[in-house]
């Protein structure tokens, strides 16, 4: 036994000190800290950890079919770069460098038991901020990986990045059980550039990956001197998640901008054919797979929930998301993301039953989305919200033979009357137009399905857009239906 393993370190006085004085004594050596299965300290095949495993540029950590589960009731990460959330990391000096953190074998990372701490009562009643609950944080870091690990009952979002560059994560499982609110898979932050996002599976209760680009709040406090801002160069590709909300989001406000992302790959999770006339009789495994949770149980963070839950609901919002009207500087308006700040983003190749394949709002130009195909419940491929568009090529998208949205979704949900008629389901199209503003849309292949009522739809929009090959199964179906579509059409 090495100095390298934290169990050379067994006569200290919890875990989270013994694995830290082997990530210390490979900090001067550059030396890989790898931690076993077992633990002789306990005498267990579990590893408790009362704070975070704080790492150092150059270290390389290896999970060796171990489990890490976090001590009920603190506040911390369970990984995070020495500098992160420090007047240091505040700084282009306290850059931190080639951090790795890989998995052999089923290496999994345990929220364990709730704390309490949520959105709604962060920074309250002597409560941190709830940053400390995501399971790692990085925070101007470089040639950051994270690869092949189980992410399992984490207490907020799984990995988060904040002005880092250069990264790659992969080869990652979530299995939340909707424990707590917005429980994302992986967040960028603002600042984050050069990632490789891949091969992400499992359940996420909110956006599995999120790109968000903002100037507000706790992203503020985050910022790092003389450091680009924006979130850009990042490829995005296959995501097989089951989720709640979006499956990839992008978002950006205060004049930040977005752009050059490639989103390609990704398949709404389908343990069960929405279309089966037998599917009501089938049993979901995820999230409550007793075999994947090792007989790990955990605690809700709040007596009464106030989100959804995997069991309330199993059909995603939509696979891509990109966009919002929401979430500007003081909830004012003139700070919302303007034509120009979103562009060169390209989605291709999604497969989904979620509400929506792919959902532009604000802003969006000189975009490609293509071949998107929806199938089982779905509603529509492509859907554009109140906002500025410019120069946005669509192509080969439409649904499956036997797709066929639900009856609720032709009335208005809650949602919209919550959030005043945000997505507009009084019309389904397979293009839906709701307070758009838009030039040069270009569409080549549309398929529509007779159940669909129209090809284009819209209300309260100016749209002009070119399409051609149109494939309409219903003798039914308008090529255009609603007030404010101009288009030009070649069957």
């Amino acid at each position: 036994m090495t100095r390298f393993d934290p169990n050379y370190y067994v006569g200290l006085a919890d875990d989270a000190a013994m694995i830290q004085a082997a990530v210390d004594a490979a900090c001067e050596t550059g030396e890989t800290v790898t931690i076993p299965r077992r633990n002789l300290r306990t005498g267990t095949e579990i590893w408790m950890l009362p704070r975070a495993v704080r790492l150092h540029t150059g270290s390389v950590i290896c999970l060796d079919n171990c489990h890490l589960r976090q001590c009920d009731g603190i506040f911390d990460n369970i990984f995070k770069n020495s500098h992160a959330r420090t007047a240091r990391a505040a700084t282009r000096a306290g850059r931190q460098y080639d951090i790795h953190i890989y998995g052999l074998g089923n290496a999994i990372l345990d929220g364990g038991n709730h704390n309490g701490l949520v959105e709604r009562n962060s920074r309250k009643d002597g409560r941190p901020h709830i940053i400390v609950n995501t399971t790692l944080h990085f925070h101007n870091c470089e040639r950051v990986i994270v690869e092949n690990v189980s992410i399992l009952h984490q207490r907020w979002w799984g990995i988060t990045f904040h002005y880092c560059a250069n990264c790659r994560v992969s080869n990652i499982r979530f299995m939340g059980s909707s424990n707590a609110p917005n429980q994302d898979g992986i967040d960028l932050r603002t600042g984050c550039s050069g990632f490789v996002i891949e091969n992400i599976s499992g359940y996420t209760q909110d956006d599995s990956v999120a790109l968000t680009c903002l100037n507000h709040g706790f992203d503020e406090s985050m910022a790092v001197a003389e450091m680009d801002t924006s979130i850009h160069n990042v490829v995005i590709r296959n995501i097989t998640t089951a989720t709640v909300c979006a499956q990839v989001r992008l978002l950006n406000q205060d004049g930040r901008k977005l752009y050059n992302v490639l989103i390609e790959n990704v398949q709404n999770y389908c343990e069960i054919d929405p279309s089966d006339p037998n599917a009501e009789g089938y049993v979901l495994r995820i999230p409550y797979s007793e075999e994947y949770l090792l007989g790990s149980e955990t605690s809700m963070a709040m007596e009464e929930p106030y989100w959804l839950t995997f069991r309330e609901e199993t059909r995603a919002g939509a696979s891509v998301r990109i966009g919002e009207n929401h979430y500007y500087r003081d909830n004012d308006p003139k700070n919302c993301a303007v034509l120009g700040d979103t562009y060169n983003v390209i989605v291709r190749n999604v497969q989904s039953h979620a509400r929506y394949g792919v959902t532009v709002s604000c802003t969006l130009c000189d975009a490609v989305i293509e071949n998107v195909q929806m199938y089982g419940d779905a509603i529509s491929p492509v859907y554009f919200g109140p906002g500025s568009y410019e120069c946005i090529s669509v192509r080969e998208i439409g649904y499956a033979r036997n797709a066929r949205p639900q009856p609720r979704d032709f009335a208005v949900s809650d949602d919209e009357r919550r959030y005043g008629s945000r997505y507009g389901y009084d019309q389904i199209a397979a293009v839906y137009f709701n307070g758009s503003k838009a030039t040069g849309l270009r569409f080549d292949g549309v398929r529509a399905n007779a159940c669909i009522p129209a090809v284009f739809g819209g209300r309260d929009c100016d749209v002009t857009l070119k399409a051609e090959n149109i494939e309409m199964r219903g003798d039914e179906t308008a090529l255009v239906h609603g007030d404010g579509v101009h288009a030009d059409i070649r069957k």
